[in-house]
C-alpha cells in the first residue's frame, strides 16, 4: 500500500509544477519572460529525503534503491527564445506540459481517495 504522505507530497510537488506552467501561459507576451518549471521527479526526491519524510526500502533484489544524489530541486529557466522580444514561453509547450500535469494530479487524488476508500473499509468492517 502507498504512503499517504508521499501521495501528499506529489500532490503538492504537481500542485506547484500547475503554479509555474500557469505563471507562464500569463507571461506568454511579457518581453523578456524566461519559462520557468520545476524537475519534479527531483523535487519529489528530495521531499522524501528530507529529515521527517518516510524511508524507502528494497523488499526484493531486483528492485531499485532509492538514491539521495539525485534530490536536488531547482526551477529551472529555459533559455531558448523563441521571439524577437527574448520570451522563452511557448504556448504549445506549455498546454501540453499543463495537460501531462493534469493527468498526473487527477492520478494522484484517485490513489489518495484509493487509501482512504480502504481505510474506511477497516474503520467500518473492524477488522473482520
Amino acid at each position: 500500500m502507498e504512503s499517504l504522505e508521499v501521495i501528499t507530497r506529489a500532490l503538492a510537488g504537481s500542485a506547484r509544477r500547475g503554479e509555474l506552467i500557469a505563471n507562464n501561459l500569463a507571461n506568454v507576451s511579457t518581453p523578456g519572460y524566461k519559462r520557468q518549471d520545476i524537475d519534479f521527479k527531483s523535487a519529489l526526491k528530495q521531499e522524501m529525503s528530507s529529515e521527517n519524510s518516510v524511508s524507502l526500502k528494497t523488499t526484493k533484489n531486483n528492485h531499485l534503491a532509492f538514491s539521495k544524489q539525485y534530490a536536488s530541486v531547482q526551477t529551472s529557466q529555459n533559455n531558448r527564445n523563441y521571439r524577437n522580444d527574448k520570451n522563452s514561453v511557448d504556448i504549445d509547450v506549455e498546454m501540453a506540459e499543463l495537460a501531462k500535469n493534469s493527468i498526473y494530479y487527477n492520478v494522484m487524488t484517485n490513489r489518495a481517495a484509493g487509501h482512504f476508500s480502504t481505510l474506511n473499509q477497516v474503520i467500518q468492517q473492524g477488522g473482520k
